[in-house]
This record gives structure tokens, C-alpha cells and sequence, in this order.
């Protein structure tokens, strides 16, 4: 009797639902400011630049095709009385042209080449550095870019050449 009251205890335990505790995490911020990051873009935005033969770069200055990509902006109130923002990215400047953001922060990373972004007519933004006014309209807005690499010296130099920066708006 001990023996099938254990096995009838064992088998229902078994077969009994089990639930799982798993974490759901809400992020966010509030802010004061005329339009907000569309949710899309606030975790990050990512360009993929591909694959750049190094015999694009034959000189300083030299520059790969224009990787175009974008960052929304919503809800945005223009009886705040703020109706141009800028746009400034900031990260690890290149050592030779700190105008670029550097791609040489780790082993295997190209050499003689940053990473250039510009706004949407095409004018470079440097690093850590604002960029042009846009004009905002009432509602949503959408923020165009470019990014290219940019040859420092003629002999580039095959590796990664990944950069990261972060973006941040100043409403005028």
C-alpha cells in the first residue's frame, strides 16, 4: 500500500502544471522635450555598412558609397514654441581625422579609414559636434542620414570596421 500511495504521490507531481517565473522588463523615460524617439529607433538604430573593398581607397579622403538610414521622431508639439532640433553623435573620434568616428577600437580592425555621417544635403556631421537645424512640422518627423567610410591615409588596411555612437537632439 506504501508503495503505490509513493508512486500515485510521485506520478502527480510529475504531471502536475509547473509555472515558470520569467521577468518582463518596462524600460522608458520621461522627458520634456517637443517631439519623442519613435520606439523603433529609441533602443538603437543599426546600419549595416557591408562589405567596402579595400581598393576603394587609394588616398586620404577617399570615400565608399553613402549608407543611408533614418531616425523618427513623433509627437512632436510645436506650440512648445521649439521648432528646429540638431542632431549631434557622439563617440570615439578617429585618432588621425576627428571629424570621423574611429573603427580601430579593437584587434582586427581596419587601419587608415573612420566612419563619416552626414545630414540629409549630404554635409558631414563631425563627432560630438552638432549638426545642421532641421525645421520640424507637427507630428512625425523623420530625420535623414548618411553614413560612409573615409579613407585617413592611402594605405587602408583590411579588418572590422564597425564604430558606435550615440545621438542625441537639441530642440531650439
Amino acid at each position: 500500500m506504501k508503495k503505490i500511495l509513493a508512486i500515485s504521490v510521485f506520478a502527480a507531481s510529475v504531471m502536475a502544471p509547473q509555472a515558470f517565473a520569467t521577468p518582463i522588463t518596462f524600460t522608458g523615460d520621461i522627458v520634456d522635450t517637443p517631439c519623442v524617439i519613435s520606439t523603433g529607433d529609441a533602443g538603437g538604430v543599426d546600419v549595416i555598412m557591408g562589405e567596402v573593398k579595400a581598393s576603394t581607397f587609394t588616398a586620404a579622403g577617399d570615400k565608399s558609397i553613402v549608407r543611408p538610414f533614418q531616425i523618427t521622431l513623433e509627437e512632436c508639439d510645436l506650440t512648445t514654441g521649439k521648432t528646429k532640433v540638431s542632431t549631434t553623435f557622439r563617440g570615439m573620434a578617429d585618432g588621425t581625422n576627428q571629424s570621423l568616428l574611429s573603427v580601430a577600437n579593437v584587434s582586427g580592425s581596419a587601419e587608415n579609414v573612420g566612419l563619416e555621417i552626414s545630414d540629409a544635403t549630404g554635409t558631414p556631421i563631425p563627432v560630438n559636434a552638432a549638426g545642421n537645424e532641421t525645421t520640424l512640422t507637427t507630428g512625425q518627423n523623420i530625420l535623414n542620414f548618411g553614413a560612409r567610410y573615409v579613407a585617413t591615409a592611402a594605405n587602408v588596411t583590411t579588418g572590422h570596421a564597425n564604430a558606435t555612437a550615440d545621438f542625441t537632439f537639441t530642440y531650439q
